[in-house]
């Protein structure tokens, strides 16, 4: 099996690379487990890579070329990971538009096929939602997205329920929360400003929180989201029950919480100062506090249980980081 991962320098994607090497298989769509042959990576930046199932594409996503290459390589899994952030398609919606819709339309026309249609599997977001929302959004909650982010996300959903409608891709989306916790260096984007808070505090350094206390945000751990873009791979169609798209269950924490988990697992009083910062606020006080779904266990994708695990997941990746570091040196 050749698989495709796009946005594959990221921060997901780099922790999906490793899941899938680890793992050495996916479902095909007869649903038999087939070996992984060779994964192509695709980013404008890769870190370095020694297994030769590995095959590195260091390129722009809205490079017509690429899409030559992607179509030469005929990938039977996709994993369409690229795109521009929230804060970044707020600055720019012009550029954020030409790579979270325009690429995934050059992707479909580059991997599309009616005889042999290819997996594609999409990270949504929550920020399709927005408005006046109830405690809780489930899966089928209406859409009213209050950023460029979220509005290019809500038009993938329905382009990919399209192509899979024409037969020409098998599409499945999960809908991803704040995810965490972004290794670093620190970025402007909404997650990593929350991430901030468990880096600093696991590291016994002084951290600025951008929002209140008292503020609740649903999140959910790096590794679960791996585990659950995979499985939602795996998936039977049946299982999805005629939906091409769900929510990933979230875990809702405040702020508060956040330091509170920080004191027992990280053993260290975390030194936190809060100065909320009000464009920050709008965009979070538009999301759900409550992230259900529905679907999400015909499917088997589940949840966090609780913010210290997605603690410990941090100093885990982190452990292997500097083991790697040691060993490189």
């Amino acid at each position: 099996m050749r698989v495709l991962i796009t946005g594959a320098g990221g921060f997901i994607g780099t922790t999906l690379t490793a899941a899938l090497l680890q793992s050495g298989a996916l479902k095909n769509a007869k649903g038999d487990s087939e070996t992984i042959d060779e994964i192509l990576l695709l980013d404008t930046h890769l870190p370095p890579t020694s297994d030769p199932r590995l095959r590195r594409m260091q390129a722009d996503i809205s490079d017509r070329e690429t899409y030559t290459t992607i179509a030469e390589r005929k990938p039977q899994s996709v994993f369409h990971l690229a795109a521009v952030l929230t804060s970044a398609a707020e600055e720019d919606p012009a550029a954020a538009l030409a790579i979270n819709v325009s690429s995934l339309a050059d992707l479909i026309e580059a991997i599309g096929s009616k005889t042999a249609p290819p997996r594609l599997i999409f990270p949504s977001s929550i920020a399709v939602f927005g408005g006046l929302l109830p405690d809780n959004v489930d899966d089928d909650h209406l859409q009213k997205p209050q950023t460029s982010y979220g509005t290019h996300k809500a038009i993938a959903e329905l382009m990919l329920a399209d192509a899979t409608r024409h037969g020409v891709i098998d599409a499945r989306a999960l809908r991803l929360p704040i995810v965490l916790v972004h290794p670093g260096p620190p970025t402007l984007s909404v997650s990593d400003r929350i991430a901030g808070m468990v880096r600093d505090g696991v590291a016994g350094r002084s951290t600025v929180c951008p929002l209140r206390p008292d503020t609740k945000v649903p999140v959910v751990s790096v590794d679960t989201v791996v585990r659950n873009l995979i499985t939602l791979h795996d998936a039977a169609t049946a299982a999805l029950r005629g939906k091409r798209v769900l929510n990933q269950p979230a875990l809702t924490v405040s702020m508060d919480d956040i330091v509170a988990a920080l004191n027992i697992v990280a053993e260290v009083a975390p030194r936190v100062t809060f100065e909320p910062d009000p464009e920050l606020k709008k965009i979070v006080d538009g999301w759900p506090k409550g992230f259900v779904s529905t679907r999400a266990p015909s499917v088997g994708v589940v949840a966090d249980k609780t913010f210290d695990e997605i603690i410990m997941s941090y100093q885990r990746h982190l452990c292997i980081s500097l083991k790697a570091e040691t060993s490189a040196a």
